[in-house]
C-alpha cells in the first residue's frame, strides 16, 4: 500500500468513527457518504414521491402547471404537505423561479426554510452546497436532506409552478426524527464539509472516496488472459466477508460490435448468477463507447471501476467470461484486476448486490418497458439505460414517465424519462445534448442524428426499499408506449434472495445497436467547425408564404465564396446519400455543397420571389471516412440579387446506400 493512500485511509478511519457516533439530522446527512451503508435494509420505512405528473395519463407532466400543486392558499400553492416523521431526500426540476419557496415544519406559522426557489439549486445559499445540490444536463437537483418530526408542508410564492419531484421516505413504526434545524451545530457543519469533500472526489478511487469499513480493507491484484470461449476467476473466497472494490483494466479496446465480455458473479452458491452482465454496459457504456464516472460506477482512464459493496455470508465467485464469436475482434483479451476486499461477513439485516441486464427491441405497444420486476425483501440502488430509436429523427422515445410499484402500490411516478435522471429538455444546447457525468447521475450519449440517448440515475439516501415486490418501469413515447425503440438497461438491487433467472438471453441481443438508416441533423445542436469569407450564422423563424407554416431554420450570410462547414455524426463508415430541407426566399443567393474540397452538388439557385420551403432535396452522394464527416455550405453571388449572400437551412438528413 502507498504512503498516500495510508494517509487516505486513516483519516477515513477517523472519519469513521465521526459516522458511527452519528445520531439524527447528523447522521441523515453522513448518509450521503455512507457507501457501506448500501447494503442495509432499512427498517419500518415507506419511501414515496410526489411529482406534477399528469394524473389523467397525458403529458402535461408541468407545462401549464394544472398537476404542480395540492391548493391554493392565501394567494400561495400548496405543492406538498407531508405527515411525519419523515425524511425528504431528494428535489428536482428543470423550472426552477426566482419565486420564493417555503418549508413549514411541524404545523409552525413561520418558515424554517425561506429562499428562492433557483437558490434550492445554485450552490450559493448555506447549507444547500455544490455538489450536493447542481445543475446540469437540463435538471437542478438538491440531496441535503430535509427531516421532519411531525408534519413538513412546502408552499411556492409564486403564480406558476411547472416541473417538479419530491422524493421522501415515511418513517413508520418507532422511528423518530427531529425536524430541520434553524441552525446547524458545529457537529452538523463538519458531517456537511466533509460529504460534500467526498462528493466532490467522485469517481476517484475506492481508498479516497468511500468511508471507511471498521475493519482492514485487503486487495489483491492479478493479471489474466482470457482466450475467446475461456471463463477465468478473478476473485473467489470460501470464509465469508465483502467486496467493497473492483477495478479492471482491460489491456486491449473493447469490442463495441459485440459484448463478448462478461462479467459474472455468484454469492454463497446461489443457483442463479447475482451479476451476470456484458462488462461494457455494467461500467456505464453507451452504444460501445466508455462514457460514466460516477461515484459507485464507471471508467476513469481506462480503469473500470464499482464500488458497490458485496457482502456474502460464505462463499463468493467472481468470474470474467470471453464469449466466442465470428464478430470478435480478437482472439485473446489481457486484463489487469484489482479487488478490495475485508472479511465482515453478511449480516441478518443487509442484501446482497445483484445486477440484471436486459434488452428488447421494439416492446410491446402499450406496455411500458420493465426494468425490474423483483420479489423478496431489498432496495432498488441503481438505473442504467440506453434506448435507441428505431426510426429516425427526435428522441421523442425518451418523453415518457418512470413508475415504481413497491409492495402492489404505486409509490412513485415521474414526469419524463430524462426527469427520472435529474435531467430535463433533450434536444436543447447546453441541456440534455451531451454525456456528462456527476456523483449520483448523468446523461451518457445524447444524439438526434442517431436517434439515441443514454443515462444512469444511482441512488444512495433515496434508495427505494420494498418488503414483497418492487416493479419499476417507464414510457416508451408521451403516453400510451407507442414509441418504437430498442431498450438495454442494468438494474442494480440489494436483496435477500436470489432472482428466479438472470440469463444473457440469446446471442443476437448482445449484438451491436443499429441505427436508423436515415439520419437527420437538427439544426440546433448542428456543431458548426468552421466560418470564412466573414460568414456569420444565426436561428430565425421563417414562413413559407405558400402553406403559412413558420421553419425555425439556420440563415448562413457571407460574401462571394463565403462558407460554413458543419460535421456530420455518423454510426459508420460509408456511402451516404446527402438531402437537405431549407427555405427559397427573395435574399437568398446561389450556394453549393462540398466534403471538404470536393464538390457533392452542381450549384443550386436558393432565390424565389416569396419563401418557400424545399422538403428533403436530394443533394449528391458522400463518401464518409474516418475523419471527413463533414459538409460545407458555400454561397455564391446571385445575378437575381445584390448585396450580401444568404441561405436559409432547416435540415440535413443522410441516408445510408
Amino acid at each position: 500500500m502507498k504512503i498516500t493512500t495510508r494517509i487516505i485511509l486513516i483519516t477515513l478511519l477517523n472519519l469513521q468513527g465521526l459516522l458511527c457516533s452519528a445520531d439524527g439530522f447528523k447522521d441523515e446527512i453522513l448518509k450521503l457518504a455512507r457507501i457501506d451503508l448500501l447494503p442495509q435494509f432499512q427498517k419500518d420505512v415507506v419511501i414515496k414521491q410526489i411529482s406534477s405528473y399528469d394524473t389523467t395519463g397525458g403529458n402535461d407532466d408541468g407545462f401549464s402547471g394544472k398537476y404542480s400543486y395540492l391548493r391554493k392558499e392565501y394567494g400561495k400553492l400548496v405543492i406538498a404537505e407531508l405527515e411525519g416523521p419523515g425524511v425528504i431526500h431528494r428535489i428536482w426540476t428543470p423550472t426552477p423561479t426566482n419565486d420564493t419557496i417555503q418549508f413549514y415544519f411541524d404545523g409552525e406559522t413561520t418558515p424554517r426554510i425561506e429562499l428562492k426557489f433557483i437558490d434550492l439549486f445554485t450552490g450559493e445559499k448555506y447549507p444547500f452546497l455544490r455538489p450536493v445540490v447542481g445543475n446540469e444536463v437540463g435538471g437542478y437537483y438538491c440531496y441535503l436532506p430535509v427531516p421532519y418530526e411531525k408534519s413538513c408542508k412546502i408552499v411556492f410564492k409564486g403564480k406558476r409552478m411547472q416541473f417538479f419531484q419530491i422524493q421522501y421516505r415515511e418513517m413508520v413504526g418507532n422511528n423518530k426524527i427531529s425536524s430541520f434545524p434553524r441552525k446547524f451545530s458545529k457537529e452538523e457543519d463538519e458531517a456537511l464539509s466533509s460529504v460534500l469533500s467526498v462528493w466532490k472526489r467522485s469517481g476517484e478511487n475506492m481508498m479516497a472516496i468511500l468511508p471507511a469499513t471498521q475493519t482492514k480493507v485487503n486487495s489483491v491484484t492479478k493479471s489474466v488472459v482470457l482466450k475467446a470461449g475461456e471463463i477465468k476467476s478473478i476473485f473467489s473466497s470460501t470464509k465469508g466477508g465483502r467486496i467493497v472494490g473492483i477495478e479492471l483494466t482491460p489491456q486491449l479496446q473493447l469490442n463495441d460490435r459485440f459484448k463478448d465480455l462478461i462479467l459474472r458473479a455468484r454469492w454463497d452458491n446461489e443457483p442463479v448468477a447475482a451479476i451476470n452482465c456484458p462488462v461494457s454496459d455494467f461500467f456505464g457504456y453507451a452504444f460501445g463507447k466508455p462514457s460514466m464516472q460516477s461515484m459507485l460506477v464507471g471508467v476513469r482512464d481506462g480503469i473500470h471501476y464499482c464500488y458497490l459493496p458485496m457482502p456474502f455470508g460464505k462463499e463468493a465467485n467472481i468470474e470474467l467470461e470471453f464469449l466466442k464469436s465470428s464478430m470478435n475482434k480478437t482472439t485473446e483479451i489481457p486484463i489487469n484486476v484489482t479487488v478490495y476486499y475485508s472479511d465482515t461477513k453478511l449480516s441478518a439485516d443487509e442484501g446482497r448486490l445483484y445486477a440484471e441486464w436486459n434488452r428488447i427491441i421494439n416492446p410491446e405497444t402499450g406496455k411500458p418497458y420493465q426494468i425490474l420486476r423483483k420479489t423478496g425483501r431489498g432496495h432498488y440502488v441503481g438505473t442504467l439505460l440506453q434506448a435507441q430509436g428505431i426510426n429516425s429523427g427526435i428522441t421523442i422515445f425518451f418523453e415518457g414517465d418512470d413508475e415504481c410499484y413497491v409492495d402492489g402500490e404505486l409509490r412513485l411516478h415521474g414526469t419524463g424519462s430524462e426527469d427520472y435522471f435529474n435531467g430535463g429538455w433533450y434536444a436543447l444546447a447546453d441541456r440534455w445534448d451531451q454525456s456528462l457525468s456527476l456523483p449520483m447521475h448523468g446523461c451518457l450519449a445524447y444524439s438526434i442524428p442517431l436517434a439515441h440517448t443514454a443515462a444512469y440515475r444511482f441512488l444512495m439516501t433515496d434508495k427505494i426499499s420494498f418488503d414483497h415486490e418492487i416493479i419499476q418501469s417507464i414510457e416508451h413515447g408521451p403516453e400510451n408506449n407507442s414509441i418504437p425503440v430498442d431498450y438495454t438497461s442494468v438494474a442494480f438491487y440489494y436483496c435477500n434472495i436470489p432472482p428466479v433467472s438472470n440469463n444473457l438471453s440469446s446471442m443476437e441481443l448482445l449484438e451491436k445497436v443499429k441505427t436508423p438508416k436515415l439520419l437527420e441533423y437538427w439544426i440546433a445542436l448542428l456543431p458548426v467547425k468552421a466560418l470564412s469569407h466573414g460568414a456569420i450564422i444565426s436561428n430565425e423563424d421563417c414562413k413559407d408564404e405558400i402553406s403559412g407554416q413558420n421553419y425555425n431554420v439556420l440563415k448562413l450570410e457571407a460574401g462571394d465564396n463565403g462558407f460554413a462547414k458543419f460535421e456530420l455524426e455518423v454510426p459508420s463508415n460509408g456511402e451516404y446519400k446527402l438531402y437537405l430541407s431549407y427555405l427559397k426566399g427573395p435574399k437568398c443567393s446561389l450556394f453549393k455543397i462540398n466534403q471538404r474540397q470536393v464538390p457533392v452538388s452542381t450549384t443550386l439557385n436558393g432565390y424565389a420571389n416569396e419563401n418557400t420551403f424545399i422538403e428533403k432535396e436530394f443533394i449528391g452522394t458522400l463518401f464518409i471516412k474516418e475523419g471527413t464527416n463533414t459538409i460545407t455550405i458555400v454561397l455564391k453571388d446571385s445575378p437575381e440579387k445584390s448585396g450580401n449572400n444568404m441561405f436559409l437551412l432547416h435540415r440535413i438528413y443522410l441516408e445510408k446506400v
